[in-house]
């Protein structure tokens, strides 16, 4: 649950306020030759989360660099989407090539900025603590997202990563609040969550295909649920972007 006296949101950055560019994938796919139905795309999203949950959860979230995660990432987001394996082994180092080039985690969830907006209307603070690679600034500010952000947290320019519990206590620090009046949202378990709570703040998934079921954590199925279970929704704004 929630703390009563919550006065700061936290949010991961890809997977929760900005998600993988389908409909480029999807055209550097065809101009491989290789047919993706778009409708596919979120749900082969869904499954790379869970395959990388489950190797951090079996080898430990630290053994190794969010880096070095994401080729596999984009392979099994491809296999989930319904890509055959020959081709998703094909085509993955071209969509690894395309996000060196422009990070793919670029497009904003329909109601992130109006949550976000919603959340600082309500008196909370908002922010985000994102594994990522120097970029994630300029990302959230392309996407319209920075302007409703406090500040950004990136693990390139910090030299820690989720789940280290330090880089948590540096974003509480800089906002001057205490870890157990804030949340955090993020859509990996065992990078969002485990982190999150091993530093004190309250943890929650963003869940949209219900991957997650049984999970021991507060679950929404989008951001504008989030407002919801806060009691912070905006008239105008429902669940469900």
């Amino acid at each position: 649950m929630f703390p009563d006296d919550l006065d700061t949101v936290f949010f991961d950055a890809g997977g929760t306020l900005v998600h993988v560019d389908y409909a480029f994938i999807v055209e550097l796919a065809a101009g491989h030759g290789v047919a993706i139905d778009p409708a596919r795309m979120p749900h082969g999203d869904a499954a790379a989360r869970l395959a990388m949950d489950r190797r951090l959860q079996a080898v430990g979230a630290r053994a190794d660099s969010d880096r070095a995660r994401v080729p596999s990432y984009f392979e099994t987001l491809l296999l989930g989407a319904g890509v055959a394996a020959q081709a998703a082994r094909s085509l993955a180092p071209h969509v690894q090539a395309a996000h060196r080039q422009g990070n793919l985690w670029r497009v904003p969830f329909a109601d992130a900025a109006a949550v976000l907006e919603g959340l600082r209307a309500a008196g909370l603070a908002t922010a985000v603590i994102s594994n990522a690679d120097g970029r994630v600034r300029a990302v959230l500010e392309a996407a319209g997202l920075l302007a409703h952000l406090d500040f950004v947290i990136d693990s390139h320019e910090e030299g820690v990563e989720k789940p280290d519990p330090e880089i948590f206590h540096r974003a509480v620090a800089r906002r001057g609040t205490a870890a157990a009046r804030a949340a955090y949202v993020g859509d990996i378990y065992a990078v969002d969550v485990v982190g999150a709570r091993a530093a004190g703040l309250a943890p929650c998934l963003v869940d949209p295909t219900g991957s997650y079921a049984g999970a021991d954590c507060p679950r929404v199925a989008s951001l504008s649920e989030l407002l919801e279970r806060l009691g912070r929704q905006p008239a105008g704004l429902t669940s469900g972007g």
